[in-house]
């Protein structure tokens, strides 16, 4: 099925950005970078079912020459890419609006036709408008949610270091409670994304 692999959707949207606004989006989104607002590294961090979402302005179409044609675009655009654990744009919708709502208007207010994010349903109908279909949408772990992922990469991290600390141990009842006590420590542990 289209934008759906698994549990996860992916989701491509272009966002017609309102005249003159592409100069002030731009400096918003480059904000989204600062280490000091947004100590994981972006507010799309906090969102807890987003695996990945990029952002980024479409001002030109590269002219490869000819026999290719010039092609102008008729609006500078937000391109929005996210992957995330749902089955809807409105699952992803909700989370946004819970977890960064300034950050969402500030963004989307800068494109033709932004309707508020309330009601929810007339911005679900936006981004479903200004939406492109994903019909390659591949996932390396299609089952797997966010937390999931995390848990599994703690997993190896903390498994790989047993290993480093073990090497020439002889002794299986060292190498028992080793690896039990390296468990019970993994099993204490929730990473969130950007902590990794």
């Amino acid at each position: 099925m289209a934008n759906q692999n698994g549990n996860k959707y992916g989701f491509t949207g272009l966002f017609p950005i309102a005249f003159g606004r592409t100069a002030e989006l731009r400096r918003l989104l480059r904000s989204f970078s600062d280490l000091e607002t947004y100590p994981r590294g972006s507010p799309f961090s906090e969102v807890p079912i987003i695996h990945m979402a990029r952002l980024f302005i479409l001002d030109r179409l590269t002219y490869q020459g000819t026999p290719a044609k010039a092609d102008k675009l008729n609006s500078d655009y937000l391109v929005f890419l996210c992957n995330f654990d749902g089955s809807n744009v409105d699952v992803l919708l909700r989370m946004l609006i819970g977890t960064m709502e300034n950050e969402m208007k500030e963004t989307w207010s800068c494109c033709v036709g932004f309707p508020g994010i309330k009601p929810r349903d007339r911005l679900c109908e936006y981004f479903e408008k200004c939406q492109i279909t994903t019909t390659l949408f591949f996932a390396d772990q299609p089952q797997a949610s966010v937390g999931e992922i995390l848990k599994g990469l703690v997993c190896r991290r903390n498994f790989n270091a047993l290993v480093r600390h073990v090497q020439g141990a002889q002794n299986p009842a060292t190498l028992k409670q080793e690896f039990l006590a390296m468990w019970h420590r993994v099993q204490a542990e929730s990473p969130r994304p950007g902590e990794l």
